[in-house]
């Protein structure tokens, strides 16, 4: 057996029963594992399988020919890369819609009430229950459909402007809430900032933070342009309102 490494003289000691090559031997495998512990772990690919149908494109009628008898697909409109796809019931009912490409990849899950033919700005629009949400390319559904509203494309720096029971917020196409849903109304000002309507002709202006940068005093808003917006308070008057919160009074600005 190896004894205990001395501290001091910083030496292993070697049992007599224990050969130089032996030693040697030990020495290798221990490095080994170290090594093989050591490497990096491959990244697990987190991509969701896509479920396909069988069957093949019919290019000269623009269907898919040979779907399985509980699934039934639209035609592709000219040369659109999507459809939609109807899973029905044992009466030929259907019971979900899903989107569908031109290789038979179910692209998005076949469980909604309605969804757009395609996808905005890397997401599709799906209806349940006449709630709206979202689902990826990669057929993630990253938004459980429980908006009212969802602005559908015309993303403004990555940001989708939602609405729930009156009431409207900013999410992130990844689905993660940026603004909350607690304005009386939102737009995206680009450059960062994000109008917000606290009461009728009372915007200011939020970061992507959701901190408030401009107060709630304009009677409109605008989006910025090279950091800075004209606007209008309830006395008449323009302002100049920059992106670092500063306002100054347009005929003082000359």
């Amino acid at each position: 057996m190896f004894g205990r490494v001395g501290s001091a003289n910083r030496r292993y000691q070697i049992g007599n029963h224990m050969n130089k090559n032996t030693t040697t031997h030990y020495i290798l495998v221990l490095l080994s594992i170290l090594l093989v512990s050591c490497q990096p772990k491959n990244n697990t690919n987190n991509k969701k399988t896509l479920e396909k149908l069988s069957g093949h494109l019919d290019t000269v009628g623009n269907c898919w020919v040979g779907a399985e008898p509980l699934y039934s697909v639209s035609r592709f409109e000219g040369r659109s890369e999507y459809t939609s796809v109807s899973k029905l019931d044992a009466k030929g009912e259907s019971i979900g819609l899903g989107l569908i490409n031109r290789k038979g990849e179910i692209v998005v899950p076949v469980i909604y009430d309605g969804l757009d033919l395609g996808f905005a700005d890397g997401v599709c629009q799906v209806n349940k229950d006449d709630k709206l949400g979202l689902v990826n390319t990669d057929g993630i559904e990253i938004v459980a459909p429980t908006y009212d509203y969802i602005e559908n494309g015309g993303a403004v720096d990555g940001l989708l402007r939602v609405g729930k029971n009156d009431r409207y917020g900013m999410i992130s196409l990844k689905g993660e809430i940026v603004i909350p849903v607690e304005y009386q109304d939102v737009i995206g000002a680009y450059e960062g900032m994000i109008a917000v309507m606290v009461e009728p002709q009372r915007w200011g202006y939020l970061n992507h933070k959701n901190e408030m940068v401009v107060k709630p005093e304009f009677t409109f808003v605008d989006k910025f342009v090279n950091g800075k917006v004209v606007l209008q308070k309830a006395d008449g008057e323009n302002y100049i309102v920059y992106k670092d919160g500063r306002v100054v009074k347009e005929t003082e600005s000359h």
